[in-house]
């Protein structure tokens, strides 16, 4: 028996794992993004007032908010896990001088609704799932967020920003705690 084209289906759609494998990755990349370096001069290149002037200038106007560096903030390290097929996410290790944070990105399974859409694609899946630790670096756990659900295009720096300031309010440490302002 011969078919004819249209009675001949056959899917080109990647699978919901796919689609959040990709979505993480995309994710990965634009965190990893905001801690991007300039560029490095050299050492021994002595600059004048005014061109020290004019780079400030530049930078404030391209950086209004405060951003991860601003707050001490470095990545360490990032990396995209696949656990389990339910659970994929991406793990971001910071630290600053005093503490370490980690980041955990998932979007469940669950979260991806194709429902027979021949064009579904990763920019389609809309939340995923945040948790936001704080350890000291005897390894201890002072603190954590989450998980909460949350928009994948509000990951933005803006958001990280705010999420440690959050952290460190709910969870401040004896230092943090007694610290005067003067």
């Amino acid at each position: 028996m011969i078919k004819k084209f249209s009675q001949y289906n056959e899917n080109f759609q990647d699978t919901p794992e796919e689609y959040i494998k990709t979505a993480l990755m995309k994710i990965k990349n634009k965190i990893e993004g905001f801690f991007e370096k300039e560029p490095e001069r050299d050492p021994d290149e002595v600059i004048s007032m005014t061109q020290a002037i004019e780079q400030g200038k530049k930078k404030s106007k391209k950086d209004k908010n405060m951003s991860l560096s601003d707050m001490g903030l470095s990545i360490e390290s990032s990396e995209l896990s696949k656990y389990s097929a339910l659970y994929d996410n991406v793990t971001f290790k910071f630290s600053d001088p005093e503490f370490w944070y980690n980041l955990y990105i998932t979007i469940p399974l669950n979260y991806v609704e194709m429902e027979k859409e021949s064009d579904f694609s990763d920019t389609d899946i809309e939340f995923c799932s945040i948790k936001f630790k704080k350890y000291n670096y005897e390894n201890n756990i002072i603190g954590q967020i989450g998980p909460r659900k949350i928009k994948i295009e509000d990951i933005d720096e803006t958001f990280l920003v705010d999420l440690k300031i959050e952290l460190d309010e709910d969870f401040p440490t004896e230092e943090e705690e007694f610290e005067i302002e003067t």
